[in-house]
């Protein structure tokens, strides 16, 4: 563990966001839910560009964006992509003078919630109507040769900022959460799963910080499987980064796919409920693609007796509220 701490300590960092996020108690929903302790890490409040967990990876990123001289950023992700957001944001404040978002999906009727974020950042959007992540990837790549040719120096961050390196920042972050949760050893830690970097993160950190903890990943995106496939490579590489020896298995990202509901970004009821919930007995604003989705999946858990309630939970807040507004109709005036 020393040499993991080491190296994580190590990596070049460019500091983006206000450390530490709080750690709230949640003793109304608490207590409807059955759970001795219902704790919100709050990583919405990471101060930039609207908060939000991206921030955490950004760090990480940036700083190797830097030391590579870069003077382009090129990412990608769904048309409200938080991701992208927080990538021009981030760009703005290390200095790197332009950013290329490229975000597929149904295209919109009008510019809202992140889209109106991504202007005012002053980020250059490429719009790929229904496009796949295969095709942004591609996309990416074409602007990334592009711009070689004219002889920028683009650096490409993946869909969510999901790299080996990325992932140290919810490394840090469970750091973090140890030094936060005294007395509690041995919580329950519940994160929304989308492109997956954020739960890898969770799991390398809870081995080496929380080690007698629980970790429950909540699909926003599709089926346990095929995600599990996916992310497997990339948190042998972060773990190889950091000289983890011992292999990851589908076992230490755990992933609950029956909350993601209709597809990715179509909000479901459970989530919508959820959100209500949330609002109304804590307060605590969620969004419908991402947070809602998770928080519905935490409910569900608990209720079904799925989650130890002896245990505390702590619900990793991941940001994402701009892309509520987005959604216009879906809560409004109506009688829930």
């Amino acid at each position: 563990m020393k040499n993991a701490v080491g190296r994580l300590d190590s990596l070049p960092r460019h500091l983006l966001g206000a450390w530490p996020t709080p750690l709230t108690e949640a003793p109304r929903l608490s207590e409807r839910l059955g759970l001795r302790r219902l704790l919100i890490k709050r990583d919405d409040c990471t101060t930039l560009g609207g908060g939000g967990n991206k921030v955490r990876k950004l760090e990480f990123l940036m700083a190797d964006a830097l030391g590579k001289h870069a003077d382009t950023i090129i990412t990608c992700g769904g048309i409200q992509s938080n991701h992208a957001r927080l990538t021009a944001a981030a760009a703005n404040a290390v200095g790197i003078p332009r950013s290329i978002l490229v975000l597929g999906g149904p295209l919109p009727e009008a510019d809202q919630g992140n889209l109106i974020l991504d202007a005012v950042l002053g980020a250059e959007v490429r719009l790929m109507a229904d496009a796949t992540v295969k095709d942004m990837i591609a996309e990416m790549d074409a602007v990334a040769e592009d711009l070689r040719k004219q002889g920028a120096n683009p650096y490409v961050i993946p869909l969510g900022g999901s790299s080996a390196l990325g992932d140290m920042g919810y490394v840090q972050c469970m750091r973090e959460l140890a030094a936060q949760l005294t007395g509690e050893e041995a919580p329950t830690v519940v994160v929304a799963v989308g492109s997956g970097g954020t739960l890898i993160g969770c799991a390398i950190g809870l081995k080496l910080f929380l080690p007698n903890a629980r970790l429950i990943g909540i699909s926003v995106t599709g089926k346990a499987d095929s995600i599990g496939r996916h992310l497997l490579p990339i948190a042998n590489e972060a773990a190889e980064l950091l000289g983890l020896s011992e292999p990851f298995t589908a076992a230490d990202l755990p992933i609950c796919d029956g909350y993601y509901g209709q597809q990715y970004g179509v909000p479901s009821d459970l989530g919508n409920q959820a959100i209500l919930t949330a609002a109304r007995t804590e307060g605590l604003i969620l969004d419908p693609v991402y947070t809602g989705k998770a928080m519905s999946g935490l409910i569900g858990l608990a209720l079904d007796g799925e989650i130890d309630r002896s245990r505390p939970v702590v619900f990793i807040h991941t940001g994402g509220m701009p892309a509520l507004f987005a959604f216009e109709g879906l809560f409004g005036l109506k009688d829930y």
